[in-house]
């Protein structure tokens, strides 16, 4: 589905930017991180998605309460850079 590589990609919300790398092995997600956080507020509250994005093998991950910008950004991040990984 992917091509195999790690890929960098950004989101925005209102309260700044997240960029994410996720690495695609074997055509398959393996990892995704927080790889910067230009964020007001601290990617701490967010750090239970990047392990979902593995798990389901897609950028859908689930809202954090109180963090909906930022899951909101990460989520796009993700979405850029899986894009480069077409």
């Amino acid at each position: 589905m992917w091509k195999d590589g790690t890929y960098l990609g950004w989101g925005s919300s209102r309260h700044g930017d997240i960029q994410a790398a996720v690495v695609v092995e074997g055509g398959r997600i393996e990892s995704a991180t927080i790889a910067q956080c230009r964020t007001r507020y601290s990617c701490n509250v967010i750090d239970r998605l990047p392990p979902e994005v593995a798990q389901r093998q897609s950028p859908e991950v689930d809202y954090v309460t109180g963090a909906t910008q930022s899951a909101n950004a990460f989520y796009y991040a993700v979405v850029d850079a899986l894009s480069k990984a077409k």
